[in-house]
C-alpha cells in the first residue's frame, strides 16, 4: 500500500468533519435570512405630486401621498396618524385642567407616534415630499409635535 493512499479510516472522520461544517454553515444561512434588515436603501422614493396645491387641506395632502404607498405601509402609517389624532382630546383636557403630568404623558406618547410616522416617511418619500408632509402635520397638530420638528417645518 502506498503512503499517499487514503484509507477508509482516514476518509470517514474527514468526511464527517466536512459534513458537520456544511450543516453548521447551512444553519447560519437560514438564520441570516430570518433577521430583519437594519438599513434598506431604495432609489425609488416617491416625489412631489404636482396636482396638489399648497392651499390644499392638510388632511387631503397627507391622504394623497399615503395612497401611493404599498398597502401594508399605508395601513401602518394611517393607523399611526389615527392614534395621534385620538390623543388630541386627551391633551386638550389635560391642558385645560392644567395637569402638567398628564400633559407630559400624552406628549410623550404623541412624540413616539410621530417618530414612527417620520420613520415611514423617510422610507418612502424624498426630502421635498417629507417637507410637504411635515407642513401638513404642523397645520393639523400645531405645536404639539416635538419642538425640533416644529422649527424644521416652519423654515
Amino acid at each position: 500500500m502506498s503512503p499517499h493512499r487514503w484509507s477508509d479510516e482516514k476518509v470517514y472522520p474527514f468526511a464527517t468533519h466536512i459534513c458537520f461544517c456544511l450543516i453548521l454553515f447551512a444553519r447560519s444561512l437560514v438564520a441570516a435570512e430570518n433577521e430583519a434588515p437594519l438599513l434598506t436603501i431604495e432609489g425609488n422614493l416617491f416625489e412631489r405630486i404636482e396636482l396638489l396645491s399648497d392651499e390644499s387641506e392638510p388632511s387631503s395632502i397627507i391622504k394623497s401621498y399615503y395612497r401611493l404607498l404599498p398597502d401594508a405601509a399605508n395601513q401602518e402609517i394611517t393607523e399611526r396618524q389615527n392614534e395621534l389624532e385620538k390623543l388630541l382630546p386627551n391633551y386638550e383636557v389635560a391642558y385645560l385642567a392644567a395637569d402638567s403630568a398628564e400633559m407630559a404623558e400624552v406628549r410623550t406618547i404623541m412624540d413616539d407616534k410621530w417618530a414612527k410616522i417620520r420613520f415611514l416617511h423617510f422610507q418612502f418619500f424624498n426630502t421635498e415630499v417629507i417637507s410637504i408632509l411635515n407642513k401638513a402635520y404642523v397645520a393639523m397638530f400645531g405645536n404639539l409635535l416635538p419642538e425640533n420638528f416644529s422649527s424644521e417645518g416652519e423654515k
